[in-house]
């Protein structure tokens, strides 16, 4: 199947089965809906027998290609055959915060405080090397909390993780994920030598950073993050790293923290819906502006991107080849090729359960 819709002048096909983007014509638009649809008298009187014929041609050449009403790789029964391994470990290497964000899972704050010791640490790695099978590239998240409040432990693991790279045959790769309040130059120095991807939270626009990522003592904290995530920033060269926002039912107009970010200067930015159960979670009734929204963007951000090298990556789709039947049925890989350890030891799919 083609799910077909519009934006503005243009008409957009999108593969179900491969994933691939097309952009059509209206009459090659409105040919795949009467595919879709099995009726085809919706456009025989709409456009001429040798355009049809014509257009039947190319859509056949995307067909035989397997970009346009390509066939399902296998049917989903079929996951149950599916061996995983597991590629990636996300270490929560405290549960404390120097922020108390109203949205956050961890009940805003509200948990025991409790450090990761080098010896859970320890295990976890080796927990992921023993379980990677023949993979080579693992993956290693420092999360939290704030991870940077149990920065040695950071360290110790990344070195530890280092030493048996060889004698193993694998290539760890580290991330880790700041709100930035702390972020001291030696973080920043080591980071930048040791992370392949740096991820720091900030919400946008002044007034809506403060209103949800209040300090321990409820007081503001965005000048200091600010300060600290340009200061990151202008050190990382060409590493890569991205500002992650959330946008809540209190900024629905999220198109104007985006821009407040690149106004900063941060070119690699994403805002995404906040998943919570708290009183500033997203309605049903919320979804119509929502998608008004992120049509908004387009515009501005193909400029900037055109201009200054703007990356808006949330809902990024590669054209050629987006998220195939292959990987939607096995999702994120929460439980299966990724795991969530807690301080205490303990395994969870996910960092957030």
């Amino acid at each position: 199947m083609v799910h077909t819709y519009k934006y503005k002048d243009k008409f957009i096909g999108l593969d179900v089965e491969s994933g691939s983007v097309h952009l059509l014509n209206e009459l090659a638009f409105d040919v795949i809906n009467a595919i879709n649809e099995d009726d085809t008298h919706i456009i025989s009187n709409k456009y001429s027998q040798d355009d049809l014929t014509e257009i039947h041609k190319e859509i056949n050449t995307l067909k035989n290609e397997g970009v346009l009403f390509s066939e399902k790789e296998y049917e989903p029964t079929d996951i149950k055959n599916f061996k995983p391994v597991c590629k990636a470990l996300c270490l929560n290497v405290t549960t404390g915060c120097n922020l108390r964000c109203s949205y956050c899972f961890a009940g805003a704050g509200d948990v025991k405080h409790e450090n990761m010791d080098f010896d859970v640490g320890k295990k976890a790695i080796d927990f992921l090397v023993k379980n990677s099978g023949d993979r080579i590239n693992l993956e290693v998240d420092f999360f939290g909390g704030e991870p940077t409040i149990n920065f040695p432990l950071v360290k110790k693991v990344v070195s530890y993780s280092k030493s048996i790279e060889k004698q193993n045959g694998k290539n760890f790769r580290f991330t880790i994920t700041t709100n930035a309040y702390h972020l001291t130059d030696e973080m920043i120095d080591y980071f930048n030598k040791e992370m392949k991807n740096v991820v720091i939270s900030m919400d946008g626009r002044k007034e809506i950073h403060n209103r949800i990522r209040r300090t321990v003592a409820g007081t503001d904290s965005y000048d200091r993050v600010l300060e600290n995530a340009k200061k990151f920033v202008n050190k990382r060269g060409d590493k890569e790293y991205y500002i992650r926002g959330t946008f809540t039912n209190k900024n629905l107009d999220f198109s104007a923290d985006i821009i407040s970010l690149y106004d900063a200067g941060f070119k690699e930015v994403s805002i995404e819906p906040v998943v919570t159960k708290s009183d500033v979670r997203l309605k049903k009734e919320d979804l119509p502006k929502i998608f008004s929204e992120y049509e908004a963007l387009v515009d501005y951000l193909e400029e900037k991107r055109t201009q200054d090298g703007l990356n808006f990556f949330h809902f990024n789709i590669d054209f050629s080849g987006g998220p195939c039947l292959n990987k939607r049925l096995r999702g994120c890989g929460a439980g299966v090729e990724y795991f969530a350890v807690n301080p205490d030891g303990n395994i969870y799919p996910c960092h957030q359960d």
